[in-house]
């Protein structure tokens, strides 16, 4: 989930100094471990350090011998800057991925064979990082994203939980008669709209017989987005047209809308367990809980989700054993349970090992429980990054400059570039 996005200018800050100095300064180096030195290498994540500070620091005490660089970079920027690193034979050690750039740096050769370890996961988490029958990247903990909302606010107000998307919009336009802003959301992102949509077409059609087979023949080019998804993102614009969502808050990011919820100015706000706690740090008093999504009809509700970010090490690493080393202590029960500690609510797909569903999510634990987590794009194959191209057309739909026609058709040929190469 590619969440705590820095500015624009630190964005292009370090896209400048990624690119142009891909040399020495970025290089991890060797430090000489016969003399007792640390062997130095480098990992990026589209995450920053928060959400993986336990399991930096568990790894500092199961491979002594190995400093870890990590080193963000804003998502609006990194495959770019890991793609012209790698490309060069240079880059990361340790490289986050997606399923859609793993497959790609798997075809290229740019990762490592990692089915050694990999066969210790089940197949749910690493099926979307194999290619060719063998694993590329290592499953972190899975994540999922609902909406969060204040408990108390609801309470207060004698609002019920939805279990419906209209009423959803009924309680949204409840919340705002009472002068109660309903939803908080940084839509300077592509993110929440892309979130929201899809998860609204995967309780409406992708979870049903007819839709199952949308993805599968999506990344064949059998079927497109325009034709097929209109009538759902047709009545998901009720969350634009009802004012849940309006087109002021393209200026606000995702931070900002995170603290808007926290410090009770909103009574709901998009999320996943990566965000947890950054709200309970900026409001510990707060009492909240998340729901799912829904469609129109009465369900579990969904959540969007999947596998996270997984672990791959840089087949032209010069340090590869010791990034190898430091898989293997990610992969153990200990390293998962470290990484699931800024992730709580996820699951580990390491076999054996399990966790709590903290009580922040239980009104999303029906969900859970039924299975009814799900992220459309995985299953776009090698165009699995146009979800971010999605993303993008819906701001533009938001804004009023074009139709639900145009925004599915550009994503429509932005999939059969990618699905030509």
């Amino acid at each position: 989930m590619k969440k705590k996005l820095l500015s624009i200018v630190l964005a292009t800050t370090l896209l400048g100094s990624l690119i142009v100095g891909c040399g020495s300064k970025t290089d991890s180096t060797t430090t000489g471990n016969a003399s007792g030195e640390k062997t130095k290498i480098r990992m990026t994540y589209w995450n920053n350090e928060s959400t993986v500070a336990s399991l930096l620091d568990y790894l500092k005490e199961a491979v002594p011998d190995v400093e870890i660089e990590y080193q963000f970079i804003d998502n609006s920027n990194y495959d770019t800057i890991v793609d012209t690193q790698l490309s060069a034979n240079e880059g990361p050690d340790i490289i986050s991925e997606s399923p859609a750039s793993a497959l790609k740096h798997a075809k290229l050769g740019y990762i490592a064979d990692v089915s050694d370890l990999g066969k210790n996961f089940s197949e749910a988490g690493t099926n979307v990082y194999s290619y060719n029958d063998k694993i590329y990247a290592l499953p972190g903990i899975s994540w999922f994203e609902g909406i969060y909302f204040n408990k108390e606010i609801f309470e207060k107000n004698n609002i019920e939980l939805p279990k419906t998307f209209d009423q959803y919009i009924a309680v949204s336009k409840q919340l705002k008669e009472l002068g109660i802003k309903p939803l908080a959301a940084g839509l300077k992102s592509w993110e929440p709209l892309l979130k929201s949509s899809m998860a609204f077409v995967t309780a409406e059609y992708l979870s049903t017989p007819e839709g199952k087979d949308f993805g599968p023949n999506y990344r064949e080019g059998k079927v497109t987005l325009n034709g097929t998804w209109n009538k759902y993102i047709d009545k998901w614009s009720e969350m634009i047209t009802s004012g849940i969502y309006e087109s002021d808050m393209t200026g606000i990011d995702h931070d900002q809308a995170l603290e808007e919820f926290a410090t009770g100015k909103a009574a709901m706000f998009s999320s996943g367990p990566w965000d947890l706690d950054a709200i309970m740090a900026k409001n510990p008093d707060l009492k909240l809980d998340m729901m799912p999504y829904y469609g129109t009809k009465e369900s579990d509700g969904w959540l969007i989700g999947g596998p996270g970010a997984g672990f791959a090490v840089n087949e032209k690493s010069k340090n590869k054993e010791a990034a190898m080393k430091v898989l293997a202590a990610i992969a153990s029960k200990e390293g998962q349970k470290a990484l699931w500690e800024n992730n709580k609510g996820g699951t580990s797909y390491l076999n054996g090992v399990s966790f709590e569903l903290p009580e922040a999510f239980t009104s999303a634990s029906t969900a859970i429980k039924a299975g009814n987590i799900y992220c459309p794009w995985n299953e776009w194959g090698n165009a699995g990054s146009a979800h971010e191209d999605y993303g993008t057309q819906m701001q533009s739909y938001l804004l009023g400059n074009q139709d639900v026609a145009k925004t599915l058709s550009n994503v429509d040929t932005v999939v059969k570039e990618l699905l030509e190469k």
